[in-house]
């Protein structure tokens, strides 16, 4: 048997018990109306700590070459609300449309700029 894991283990227990009593010093040392925000900063960034460490770090992490389609999305989503918006105020509406196109246009060359170059 292993006798040499209990030790380590309340070693690392001592630990962040230090670490948790420093953050309480430090939130304590500050203002009272801020140490609400400070005790839930804190908590969300152990929080993310946590989690970080429990994904697997064999797994590759891939990550996606993200395509600015939401700016395509977007500006047809404003050149239709325009559409319906210039029957009832049509400078508006024109506006609208008019913005549409230029953030869908917009969207477009920024895909084109950012699409990657391949040999043929």
């Amino acid at each position: 048997m292993n006798r040499t894991a209990p030790a380590e283990s309340s070693q690392a227990e001592r630990e962040i018990e230090k670490l948790v009593e420093e953050i309480d010093r430090v939130i304590q040392s500050e203002q009272p109306h801020q140490r609400r925000d400070l005790r839930m900063y804190a908590s969300a960034l152990i929080a993310d700590m946590t989690s970080e460490s429990s994904a697997q770090p064999s797994e590759p992490v891939v990550k996606s070459e993200r395509r600015p389609f939401g700016l395509i999305a977007g500006g047809l989503a404003l050149l239709a609300i325009g559409g319906g918006l210039s029957l009832i105020v049509p400078q508006i509406g024109l506006m609208l449309i008019f913005l549409g196109v230029a953030l869908a246009i917009w969207g477009a060359a920024a895909g084109w700029w950012t699409m990657p170059k391949r040999d043929l």
